[in-house]
């Protein structure tokens, strides 16, 4: 989707924006909007994650690469559990309110940020991941309905996504509709699956935002570039599940109250932790 210069200037969706954009994940299991934020913060968000990423290959670097072949089975796909402080915990990362404007409509209004984390595909990928959804069957092989979305994943890409950077590969359309039990280890296998369905590999600008619900069938690709392909990751969870992010009490008194009320799940009046492997 791309939004007027209007609702850019203002921050402020449009009502039938926000339908549109609740009908398609809805429907498809994602919507992206394009070109949200603005340059000089995609920059700042940007050279502050190189810096933790740098930090945590050189302390992880050598366990990471032991295996000539690459690591998590060579996809050189990496995900880190961020810290909670500037420039991650910007207004504009953990509350947007395009953002929230069209999960307060999915969700209500009492949900929560159950995850602090991003998601990196690493030059030298030998191979995509597997096909997977983000989350299993909330009751195992017992409930045989499709349940309504309860958590949805917000990502926030820092460069420009193409096809040589390794873009995410969807399954879009129904994937995030299956009855619950199908995404337990007694359903069909997705990987199995969608070699015979419609993919679509994710191109988008940095600074877009990109919804979806964590049911989606989905994986990762190879970076076949010289860079990192980084993507922010939140998931708003209407129950709870994690509590993993690390705020201090100071820092949790400085926030919004809408932050305060999506954060309150969290660690409140611990430290910040060190970029963390997931």
């Amino acid at each position: 989707m791309k939004i007027s210069k209007e609702e850019l200037e203002t921050l402020q969706l449009h009502d039938a924006t926000v339908e549109l954009a609740v009908n398609l994940i809805k429907v498809n299991g994602y919507v992206i909007i394009e070109g949200v934020l603005p340059q000089e913060k995609v920059t700042e968000l940007r050279e502050a994650f190189k810096a933790c990423m740098n930090w945590f290959i050189d302390k992880h670097g050598e366990e990471i690469y032991l295996n000539k072949k690459g690591f998590n089975e060579g996809t050189n796909h990496l995900g880190i559990l961020l810290p909670f402080a500037p420039p991650f915990n910007d207004s504009l990362v953990i509350e947007h309110p395009f953002a929230l404007a069209i999960i307060d409509r999915i969700l209500g209004t009492d949900y929560a940020v159950t995850l602090f984390s991003s998601n990196t595909s690493l030059p030298g990928g030998k191979k995509a991941q597997p096909v997977h959804p983000d989350y299993g069957a909330r009751f195992g092989d017992l409930c045989k309905i499709s349940l309504p979305i309860t958590d949805l994943v917000f990502n926030i890409p820092l460069v420009d996504v193409d096809d040589g950077n390794g873009p995410m590969e969807i399954w879009p359309g129904g994937t995030h509709l299956l009855p619950d039990h199908y995404y337990g280890p007694n359903g069909p296998n997705p990987d199995e699956l969608a070699s015979h369905m419609h993919s679509i590999k994710v191109h988008m600008p940095a600074g877009s935002i990109l919804i979806r619900d964590v049911r989606m069938w989905h994986r990762g690709t190879p970076n076949r570039s010289n860079e990192i392909r980084p993507n922010l990751a939140l998931i708003y969870s209407a129950s709870h599940r994690d509590n993993s992010v690390q705020i201090p009490q100071e820092t949790y008194d400085n926030l919004s109250e809408r932050a305060k009320h999506l954060f309150r799940w969290q660690k409140i009046g611990y430290p910040v932790i060190e970029p963390t492997h997931e």
